[in-house]
Parts: structure tokens; sequence; C-alpha cells
């Protein structure tokens, strides 16, 4: 899967925020799955006091599933 041909550009901004570059390629199952798992990461790393967790899970919400879908 193409991710610059399923995500939007606010998705890809998201994305290089955490330290992801998305290339113009083809993506394996393996490099999917490596993303999913920094993007939970990134997420879970954050407070649940504040609320950061579900906010962050709500803007990720559609790369997630786009990562999920591409598998």
């Amino acid at each position: 899967m193409n991710l610059l041909d399923k995500c939007t550009t606010n998705e890809i901004k998201l994305l290089e925020n955490i330290g992801i570059n998305i290339e113009d390629k083809e993506y394996t199952n393996e490099e999917l799955r490596r993303y999913e798992n920094q993007i939970e990461d990134f997420i879970m790393s954050h407070s649940t006091k504040n609320n950061d967790i579900s906010k962050l899970s709500n803007q990720f919400s559609g790369i997630l599933n786009t990562l999920v879908k591409g598998k």
C-alpha cells in the first residue's frame, strides 16, 4: 500500500510530527505494522489525567484504520 495515496495531508503531517516520514512507495505489511506500533506507543506515552490519550487516539484513528486495512 502506498501511504501517500491513502493518507490526507493532515495525517501525513501528524506522522511527520512523531518521526514517521512517508515516502512515495509501496509499504510492506511489516512496515505498516511497525508504523502502527510506533503510533500506539506514542499515544500511550502520554498522560491520562489531561485526556491526552483520548485526544491523540481521535487524531490518529483515521491513520490507524488505514494501516489496519492495508495489512
